[in-house]
């Protein structure tokens, strides 16, 4: 399985990145499947502790190359953006086994980061990892990303000014 994840990762990255865009819009208006799941600490979370914020929801693994190798660019979005109602959750998909607390702690991640062991956060089409979606303040689906990111500032600005 992660040998054919890998694969359509190498495939679809080259595509995804082509036109140059950080997120691709999404069609229809949909609100945003709640999200309350333990956090890295083993606290209860819900996302509507952040209601009234963009949101960065992103599904990753450990196990994940290319979800790993985003994680500071992510780290470097939220710290620019967090003062702006900026915030990011990113859902680690399937068991941690003892090796996220680690990660996180080793490259400083700041941002929200919840275990969804049983991958039970439902109404996200999750069809590869990572994959990210942009909530507006409204609590609605914009935009989609699937396939790690370099998550450039202002192209992130721009599209949550877009939403205004």
């Amino acid at each position: 399985m992660r040998a054919i994840l890998v694969l359509w990762f190498a495939f679809f990255t080259t595509v995804s990145f082509a036109d140059g865009s950080l997120m691709t819009p999404m069609t229809g208006v949909r609100t945003a499947p709640p999200i309350e799941l333990p956090d890295s600490n083993g606290e209860p979370f819900s996302m509507k502790e952040f209601e009234g914020k963009y949101i960065l929801v992103n599904f990753w693994a450990h196990w994940c190359g290319p979800c790993v190798k985003e994680f500071p660019a992510m780290q470097t979005l939220y710290d620019a953006l967090k003062d702006d109602g900026f915030e990011i959750i990113a859902i680690h998909a399937g068991p941690p086994q003892g090796r996220v607390r680690p990660f996180l702690k080793k490259h400083n991640i700041t941002f929200k980061t919840v275990l969804d062991a049983n991958m039970s956060a439902h109404g996200w089409q999750v069809p590869a990892l990572p994959v990210s979606y942009l909530i507006n303040p409204d609590g609605k689906l914009v935009y989609k990303a699937v396939g790690p990111r370099e998550w450039d500032i202002d192209q992130m600005r721009a599209l949550m000014t877009e939403q205004e």
